[in-house]
């Protein structure tokens, strides 16, 4: 495993948080199965961690409101 991965994203909202964190895109990988990625250098980890941590205790906010948890 590599000790400092770059960062791979699908998702807009997570790549737009990134770039609003001060990160800029490395590049984007095509791929014609599953859609195309958005990378960010291994940099971007703390954040990438903080803000999915952050949205996923969002979304189980939202399911226990919404009664599904």
């Amino acid at each position: 495993m590599n000790p400092n991965p770059e960062v791979r994203t699908r998702s807009v909202p997570t790549a737009g948080a990134l770039i609003c964190m001060g990160h800029e895109p490395t590049r984007t990988i095509y791929r014609d199965h599953g859609g195309s990625l958005i990378v960010f250098a291994p940099s971007a980890r703390a954040d990438y961690d903080r803000f999915t941590a952050a949205k996923q205790r969002a979304d189980i906010m939202l399911d226990e409101a919404d009664g599904l948890r």
